[in-house]
């Protein structure tokens, strides 16, 4: 999954909720600057993104690629 589509399904959803960055820190356990990087699209460890998709009440599915994916 590319990490701008991630970050804006989190920032969606945070709005939706109407979260600010620090209750999604204080909710996920993720420090507020890492907060800011998920959303910003940089790089972070997964355990990270996964915290707070939990937080927001997200999930994350992968799917097998097609043939004509590959």
């Amino acid at each position: 999954m590319q990490q701008k589509y991630l970050s804006e399904s989190i920032r969606e959803r945070k709005n939706d909720l109407g979260w600010t960055i620090e209750r999604i820190s204080r909710e996920s356990g993720v420090g507020i600057r890492t907060v800011n990087r998920i959303l910003a699209g940089e790089d972070v460890r997964f355990s990270s993104i996964e915290a707070v998709m939990n937080a927001l009440e997200l999930s994350l599915s992968v799917d097998k690629k097609s043939q004509s994916q590959v």
